[in-house]
């Protein structure tokens, strides 16, 4: 089920749930990445493209992180992958932690600089 908001849009493009995550107050941004693991776990996802950007506080963009823990509990489809991509600098080091987490987890996930990168390695 597609959702939107102010700073989160989640939507099924392509065969992959996209999540567009912008900057907002740290509860908004770890609810957009809660609503990303509940679609995923509820509807059920092979793909996920998280896009997300950051003014002032990145650190709540961890709570990627956090959100796949959840999923990994909960249990993922075979072949599950998820990409990132940091629009903002000061996002890439948490993304990387959140990539770090996931492999630790079994989940295959890249961060990417592009959208078309991304977009290129979850369809392949």
């Amino acid at each position: 089920m597609p959702s939107s908001s102010n700073s989160c849009t989640i939507d099924r493009t392509d065969g992959a749930l996209r999540a567009q995550v912008r900057p907002a107050l740290p509860d908004e941004v770890q609810q957009c990445y809660r609503a990303v693991a509940n679609e995923c776990v509820t509807h059920g996802c092979k793909r996920v493209l998280i896009v997300g950007s950051s003014k002032i506080d990145a650190f709540s963009h961890l709570a990627l992180r956090d959100a796949l823990r959840a999923m990994a509990l909960a249990g993922l489809p075979a072949g599950f992958r998820l990409a990132a991509v940091a629009q903002t600098a000061n996002l890439i080091a948490i993304y990387d932690a959140a990539i770090v987490e996931a492999g630790r987890l079994g989940i295959e996930a890249r961060r990417f600089l592009t959208e078309e990168d991304a977009a290129r390695w979850l369809g392949a």
